[in-house]
């Protein structure tokens, strides 16, 4: 009996002992799990890009913003004429093919005034039902409502002709008075300018509003008896407001015709502005 007893307490101490063992490894597993680096690895090597930087700064104690503007009147050297050829029929194929046809004479008549195919651009096409609105009452007066009959189909091609040689203008807006009578109208015409003389007209302005912006700055600085530092902010604009030509419509005198009657048109100019919108650090 005593032996057996021994025996057992023995092989509970090897138990307690492997117990033991198998917690020290469990810890030391966590902590290399803990330490370890097991992310998937991406290898970005081969991809071509730029990381992005941020730079946070904390905005100045003081600062001055001052604004200016710098105005030019240029000459125009675009003219834009926008027409618009309208047709009704009873039905919308037949509206359509009209318009079609006044289009192609007007194009025709355009194109003979030296007008290149890629200056004569559309703006919108439509087709739309017409329709007659009328307010109906009955006998009494009591019971009223509007009543709306369908009448036929109007369809609406317009376009947009940019002319660089001005003396044409007049026959531009001529030849939309021929092509179609009653079906072609003038919606507007203005004189402008091109986009590389926009730009570059916008860049001799906008040194001009940067130079009087900074003069600005100078002078209240030196009113307040302070330093300018560097800019902190800076901001731009620049527009150019077209000439709207107003007084283009033709009309025949008694016994004549439109063929008899030739437009004139004489541009205006265009006010260019550029402004300039700074904010400096001051220094006491």
């Amino acid at each position: 009996m005593k032996e057996g007893y021994e025996d057992g307490g023995g092989c509970g101490k090897m138990m307690i002992f492997a117990a033991l063992l198998l917690a020290l490894g469990m810890i030391g597993g966590g902590y290399m799990l803990a330490q370890g680096d097991y992310s998937p690895k991406v290898d970005l090597s081969h991809f071509n890009s730029t990381p992005n930087v941020y730079v946070s700064s904390a905005p100045p104690e003081h600062d001055l913003s001052v604004s200016a503007t710098a105005t030019r009147k240029v000459a125009p050297d675009l003219l834009q004429i926008d027409l618009r050829v309208e047709t009704e029929a009873l039905n919308a194929k037949d509206a359509q093919q009209q318009n079609a046809q006044v289009m192609t004479d007007l194009l025709t008549k355009l194109k003979n005034l030296g007008i290149p195919e890629e200056k004569i651009q559309t703006s919108s096409y439509s087709v739309d039902e017409v329709r007659e609105s009328n307010y109906v009452c009955d006998k009494d007066d009591r019971n009223c409502h509007w009543d709306y009959e369908l009448k036929g189909y109007k369809a609406v091609h317009r376009l947009t002709v940019d002319v660089e040689q001005l003396d044409k203008g007049g026959d531009v807006i001529d030849a939309a008075a021929t092509a179609g009578v009653n079906q072609t109208f003038v919606d507007s015409v203005s004189f402008t300018l091109k986009e590389t003389t926009r730009s570059e007209m916008a860049k001799t302005l906008l040194q001009e509003a940067a130079v009087a912006a900074k003069a600005k700055a100078q002078r209240i600085a030196t009113g307040l008896e302070i330093t300018l530092g560097k800019v902190v902010y800076a901001s731009e604009n620049s527009y150019a407001t077209p000439y709207y030509y107003n007084n283009y419509k033709a009309l025949p005198s008694a016994g004549a015709s439109y063929e008899d009657v030739s437009t004139t048109i004489s541009p205006g100019q265009v006010d260019m502005s550029a402004s300039v919108s700074v904010s400096y650090e001051l220094n006491n």
